[in-house]
């Protein structure tokens, strides 16, 4: 079953914590790597590179920053495939930004429950380099009309396989609730468990899409037409050097 793995800091950092993850975090991902565990994972440009996108009444709002506001934010992804939530809390547990800040564990959606979507590629098989922006799927759990929530899908199908025609989408997937996730810490060489996501918020996470277009102009447009951003908001922000392993 695959998990997506939140990176997530403050962005408070020190000459140890930076040695540490210099140290540590290149042999977690050969280690996960090798276990057939670590499907992919990059980091992501600091809060000052995020956009947040909304559109309402058919104008596209663009506010500077992150979809939550928070001393925590989130720096980077791995997408884990594992046998049980268990597995999945002992490799974000093995992960170096655990023992100073926090991880968030949430399973993929089973896109077998979802009609009308068609699997995606193995996320092993992405090119890094082409992965150039992220769109974070940002929802506040209100849910819509049930007719309308069922609008929203086959849009966002639609959505999807256009921007696959146009050659700018690597890949993405929709995330389980918030109220599935495990944030994970280890202190003192003890892991601690939280049920919920690492930041207390009505907005949380509801699915990300990774893109390959060329500007973050580009990145947004796409983002303005997601049919999620007449109805919640999409966070847009860029990988770190648009590739580099985090």
């Amino acid at each position: 079953m695959k998990y997506l793995m939140l990176i997530c800091t403050d962005g408070v950092s020190t000459p140890e914590i930076a040695a540490t993850m210099q140290e540590h975090v290149p042999s977690w991902a050969e280690e996960m790597k090798g276990r057939g565990v670590r499907r992919f994972g990059l980091a992501l440009e600091g809060l000052g590179s995020a956009r947040t996108v909304r559109v309402r009444g058919g104008e596209t709002l663009i506010a500077d920053g992150p979809f939550v506001e928070s001393k925590e934010f989130i720096g980077g992804l791995n997408v884990i495939d594992c046998e049980n939530l268990d597995e999945a809390i002992e490799v974000a547990a093995k992960h170096p930004v655990s023992w100073h800040f926090t991880i968030e564990v949430r399973p993929f959606i089973d896109y077998a429950q979802q009609p009308g979507c068609a699997p995606e590629s193995d996320p092993v098989d992405i090119d890094p380099s082409s992965a150039r922006y992220l769109l974070m799927m940002c929802l506040d759990g209100i849910p819509e009309a049930p007719e309308v929530e069922e609008r929203i899908m086959r849009d966002s199908v639609a959505w999807r396989e256009q921007v696959q025609a146009s050659g700018d989408y690597v890949y993405g997937h929709p995330i389980q609730h918030a109220n599935t996730a495990t944030s994970v810490r280890v202190r003192d060489g003890k892991t601690l468990l939280t049920d919920g996501p690492f930041t207390e918020s009505k907005e949380f996470l509801g699915g990300f899409a990774i893109l390959s277009c060329e500007t973050q102009e580009d990145a947004i447009a796409l983002a303005a037409k997601h049919p999620l951003a007449r109805f919640h908001m999409i966070e847009v922000r860029p990988f770190f050097n648009h590739g580099r392993n985090g």
